[in-house]
């Protein structure tokens, strides 16, 4: 069994980036991670802060193993095998009860940070749990300085609302377009003409597409008061995106008004990412009484 009777440690203080780790330590650290989490939902161990700081690590170890080539099949069938276990051992299991334990003094320290970034193959998801930060998760297209993610509502941050931020330089797009994969036209994941992720990021075709419009548009100020154009798009798209590999690629298509002469089609390519890990993060409730700490790092 690869988990035995002692569980081993696990904690969720930030180490190094996860993409300079240990293939066999990331490994190892998302099976402790999988088989707290398996006897969490059979024991109710955590609060709802200790849990979603569970998850986002578990989540950010899950796309490094798929980075490195693991197969979804295989996680499937580990993370299938590990739970079994990890429940089979009882809520009162001494080492359940000693790693759920190790979990909470953990998150005591780890609850302080305010700031992750979550990096990937091309692109990084920032994540804060800051109130006064609009944008609880986002990527940025360095080349049009668009940012996509998860933006607080004005004047209720407790309200993520899935959008695109773009520079409010001459017209606005007439509509705004999010195409992904569609699992019920492709199971499998789209790397192009690829079996596994190629060079460069491959956005599906139309034909396996799903395609989500922005419902609305709104004039806003970025983080230096520069003004920016903010279209907002269904909450049902943040678990279609969600459910995609993390090394696919999802699509923005900005559509122009019929008024101008030019008629082209800007298109974003943004990678899927740890966009779990970098949400569950932005969940975690602001603690009481501790100095905000900043990390620039991915694993936790």
């Amino acid at each position: 069994m690869l988990v035995r009777a002692t569980l081993l440690a696990l904690t969720l203080a930030t180490a190094v980036p996860a993409a300079f780790a240990d293939p066999a330590a990331v490994r190892r650290t998302w099976l402790e991670r999988v088989a707290i989490s398996a006897a969490d939902q059979e024991c109710n161990l955590f609060s709802d802060g200790e849990r979603l700081a569970l998850l986002s690590g578990l989540y950010q170890a899950e796309g490094e193993l798929l980075r490195a080539n693991q197969t979804p099949a295989e996680l499937r069938r580990l993370a299938d095998e590990v739970s079994t276990h990890a429940v089979s051992l009882g809520c009162v299991h001494p080492d359940v009860v000693s790693v759920a334990e190790t979990v909470r003094n953990g998150y005591r320290a780890f609850v302080k940070t305010t700031y992750i970034e979550y990096p990937a193959t091309h692109a990084i998801w920032g994540a804060s749990r800051s109130p006064h930060d609009r944008w609880a998760v986002s990527q940025t297209d360095k080349a049009s300085s668009i940012v996509f993610g998860l933006r607080r509502a004005p004047n209720d941050p407790d309200v993520q609302r899935l959008a695109i931020g773009m520079p409010a330089k001459g017209v606005a797009p007439s509509s705004v377009q999010l195409i992904m994969r569609d699992p019920a036209k492709m199971p499998e994941p789209w790397f192009g003409a690829f079996s596994r992720p190629g060079p460069q990021l491959t956005p599906p075709p139309r034909s396996i597409s799903h395609v989500e419009w922005a419902g609305k548009v709104a004039s806003a100020k970025d983080a230096v008061g520069e003004p920016i154009w903010v279209f907002t798009f269904n909450a049902s798209a943040i678990a279609l995106i969600e459910q995609l590999d993390p090394r696919e690629a999802i699509q923005i298509d900005l559509i122009p008004p019929s008024r101008v002469a030019d008629q082209g089609v800007k298109r974003i390519v943004l990678e899927v990412g740890d966009i779990r890990a970098a949400r569950a993060f932005a969940a975690i409730p602001a603690s009481q009484g501790a100095p905000a700490q900043t990390a620039a790092v991915a694993a936790h």
